[in-house]
């Protein structure tokens, strides 16, 4: 299957919408930048959620991959006493079916900008995800965010959908 063609300023460009939105509905996106880095524009977003009667706080990257050239969605989670969750206790908590290989879906990598371990959504998938909106969204970033974002329990207001047409 051949590549789609998706750069770095169109990430950029899709980002800096989001965090535009973001601002006008107070939803918390904040835009990062690290310097002297070929991809280091990312946002983040924090995020306490009730999950199985526990509390849990996520963290939400959402980065350039360079090797994969797609957006990557990338998340921290840690329970209310601040204790990192494993990948294990975090796919646990996914929404995925359980007959999803969680390896190939949700898996630790380093961070694309900040190269830290941190867990992912595979950037092979989002591939996938987004050969079907390049042709058709104004904002294949959001539009590949409809459909990745319920595997981490991340919130995608109808705001947000509504600047892909």
């Amino acid at each position: 299957m051949s590549s789609i063609n998706f750069s770095y300023d169109l990430f950029v460009k899709c980002i800096e919408e989001i965090i535009e939105i973001s601002s006008s509905l107070l939803d918390g996106w904040t835009l990062n930048e690290k310097q002297n880095c070929d991809n280091g524009k990312y946002i983040t977003k924090k995020s306490t959620v009730s999950l199985n009667h526990t509390i849990v706080i996520f963290e939400y990257h959402i980065a350039f991959h360079i090797s994969y050239n797609v957006p990557v969605l990338c998340v921290n989670v840690w329970k209310s006493d601040g204790s990192l969750l494993t990948m294990e206790e975090v796919w646990n908590l996914s929404s995925c079916p359980n007959s999803l290989n969680m390896y190939e879906t949700l898996t630790q990598m380093d961070h694309p900008v900040l190269c830290q371990p941190i867990l992912m959504l595979h950037p092979c998938k989002t591939q996938e995800i987004l050969r079907g909106f390049m042709q058709k969204s104004k904002n294949p970033v959001v539009s590949w965010l409809s459909i990745a974002s319920h595997f981490v329990h991340l919130r995608l207001l109808n705001e947000y959908i509504n600047c892909c047409f």
